[in-house]
């Protein structure tokens, strides 16, 4: 009895040796399992060296870390007494979670993690990425050596190349990247020494660096589809002579050639209308830049230290330029227009500046108008009517009535009452000032049945006419403010006016074709004006001044006076039509091209025209850099035959 229990016990043991031993089988085999797991993490796509992205302006150098790989050892220890003999436990083979592809590429989840390819084998001279890689991952083909031709598969799907994938393949000369790739990583053809042509698909939105410093392309084409060069896509490109950038473009990002010391021209499409920050910065060798005419933004430092360059043209669609914008382009002339921001930016920052030559064309032509029409003035009328109160007010329009020629004016910022101005209708000479009691852009002023009528445009939603008896006209003295001695409310608008003996004609100057003016039958009811409205037409835009001339009970002459700003010229447009109904006005009888800035315009019983410019008032004369140039400081009077009106 007691040896069968001492054989139970003995066979216990024995089961329970075997089962330790076992487990220490188990154990063993797991562990190994991780390590080799562990190492090959370390190793996928072949990436030992990380390189950290430069990002900054200031970065110029590489920061290389080595990832080392710990290994642990695992023991079991031997059973003490023998096994059974039974079969050795093995574990099932798992399935891999990567494809091999082509027997050389490495590929997980549609990403190319490692080129299982000899990279030293001089035989192995062209890849042909699979179409189903979306991403090359980073340093994949880093030293391939011999390689000198890269193509895809068609219908290739790539999306991203990731840092250093081609970085130092020496003797690579052709890519071949497909449509639809989005993404060039840091560095991604750095070292690629013997590749001098590269064609960036237009389906790019990001690249950093792509060359690197110590790249060999000389050309570099944009796809033709591409709608913005990315920031810092060729940075640091030194070797980079020659940039085509196709129509469609509509900005250059920031640092996007910034440093490409080799880079001779560029030529920007008319497309193109923001130059980010340092887009072309210490391209030291550009001599020639042309420039988009729609460029609106220039950034800071967009151009500095371009020594080389000589000339870019600012075109007037720039609203705002970047400090530094031109620091240390030393030779650079900025090349402008009148009356632009190029030109304030020149002034301000002390940088020699000339006028394009079609704007100096622009300028002859324009001072050319000018002399001949100074030519038709008499010359006992060139030094009457000395407009007065310039710096301050700013004139606007005139009238004839009793011995005055009167000018109504506002002040430049409606910070003070409104005036008119009289002087001797027949000598020239200043008579007095009247003072209106409001703070208003006064517009017309019109003899209607010998009552002086202004016109009060902004004291309200509806215009106002206030009326003034000449009586009180001829008796206020110099300086004192004048009431009305009523107002009256019209329907239309009256930045100009004129009466032709029947009916009141006043508009407004609007910069549009829709433009329209308002005849008004008047009439004298209990010793006042009363104004009905009969009568709507079209008229030409940025009508200023008007004179109507009677020519039948139903036709009419009517001249209008157009200005189109401080630079352009003006104009006075003459039509005939027969009052009858509403609607447009027909086809313009004469233009005759007058000094820019033409405003009121009166016409005299002796037939004289007499005409005010505001060109000369110091809200549009007084700063250098947003001028009139053409400035008219004389109520002009000139017969009506010389302008053959």
């Amino acid at each position: 009895m007691k040896n069968i229990w001492i054989r139970k016990i003995a066979i216990v043991l024995a089961i329970a040796l075997i089962l330790q031993s076992a487990m220490g089988l188990k154990i063993f085999s797991v562990t190994v399992k991780a390590e080799n797991k562990r190492a090959e993490e370390q190793t996928v796509g072949g990436e030992v060296n990380t390189d950290e992205e430069m990002t900054t302006e200031e970065e110029t150098s590489e920061t290389e870390t080595t990832g080392e790989g710990d290994t642990e050892e695992s023991t079991t220890e031997e059973p003490t007494t023998e096994p059974p003999t039974e079969p050795p436990t093995t574990e099932e083979p798992t399935t891999p979670d990567y494809e091999i592809i082509d027997d050389v590429y490495k590929v997980k989840n549609n990403a190319l993690i490692e080129y299982l390819g000899d990279k030293k084998d001089k035989t192995i001279t062209n890849l042909i990425i699979p179409a189903k890689i979306i991403t090359i991952k980073a340093n994949v083909f880093e030293k391939c050596q011999y390689i000198k031709k890269v193509t895809f598969e068609d219908g290739s799907k790539l999306s991203k190349i990731e840092k250093y994938a081609f970085k130092d393949c020496g003797t690579l000369k052709t890519v071949s990247l497909p449509k639809g790739l989005k993404t060039i990583g840091y560095k991604a053809f750095g070292l690629c020494t013997s590749l001098e042509k590269f064609t960036i698909p237009s389906s790019v939105t990001y690249g950093n660096q792509i060359f690197g410093s110590s790249g060999t392309v000389k050309t570099v084409t944009f796809g033709s589809g591409i709608k913005t060069i990315p920031e810092n896509i060729l940075k640091n490109a030194g070797s980079v002579e020659s940039v085509s950038i196709p129509s469609k473009v509509t900005s250059i990002g920031k640092n996007a050639f910034y440093n490409c010391i080799s880079l001779k021209k560029i030529s920007l499409p008319s497309t193109v209308t923001a130059l980010n920050k340092s887009a072309f910065y210490n391209c030291k060798a550009m001599t020639k830049f042309t420039m988009s005419k729609n460029v609106t933004t220039i950034g800071k430092n967009v151009f500095k230290n371009c020594v080389k360059l000589k000339s870019v043209t600012l075109y007037k669609n720039i609203k705002s330029i970047g400090t530094g914008a031109f620091s240390g382009a030393k030779n650079i002339v900025l090349k402008v227009y009148a009356n632009s921001k190029g030109k304030a930016y020149a002034r301000a920052n002390k940088i020699k500046w000339d006028y394009t030559d079609s704007e100096k064309k622009r300028r002859a032509a324009n001072q050319a108008i000018y002399d001949e029409y100074t030519k038709k003035i008499n010359a006992k009328d060139k030094t009457k009517y000395k407009l007065k109160y310039l710096s301050d007010y700013v004139p606007q329009g005139n009238c004839l009535i009793g011995k005055y020629l009167v000018v109504s004016m506002y002040h430049k910022s409606l910070a003070k009452r409104s005036v008119l101005v009289l002087y001797n209708k027949t000598t020239g000479k200043f008579a007095k000032t009247i003072v209106l009691p409001y703070r208003d852009h006064v517009g017309a002023v019109t003899n209607v049945k010998g009552r002086l009528v202004v016109s009060l445009n902004n004291i309200s939603v509806y215009d106002y006419l206030a009326v003034y008896n000449y009586s009180k006209i001829k008796k206020v003295k110099h300086g004192k403010v004048l009431k009305p001695s009523y107002r009256v409310q019209i329907s239309g608008s009256a930045d100009f006016a004129a009466f032709d003996g029947t009916y009141f004609w006043a508009g407004r100057s609007a910069d549009t074709s829709y433009a329209t003016m308002q005849g008004y039958k008047v009439k004298i009811k209990k010793k006042k004006l009363t104004f009905t409205r009969k009568y709507s037409y079209y008229i030409p835009a940025n009508s200023q001044g008007l004179v109507v001339k009677k020519i039948s009970k139903t036709n009419r002459r009517f001249i209008f006076s157009q200005s189109y700003g401080r630079l352009n010229n003006s104009a006075l447009i003459t039509y005939t039509k027969k009052v009858s109904k509403s609607g447009g006005l027909g086809t313009p009888k004469k233009t005759l091209t007058m000094p820019s800035m033409l405003e009121g315009i009166v016409m005299s019983s002796g037939k004289y025209m007499y005409m005010v410019y505001e060109s000369a008032a110091g809200l549009y004369c007084g700063n250098p850099d947003n001028t009139s140039e053409i400035q008219i400081k004389y109520v002009c009077r000139i017969k009506a035959n010389k302008l053959g009106i």
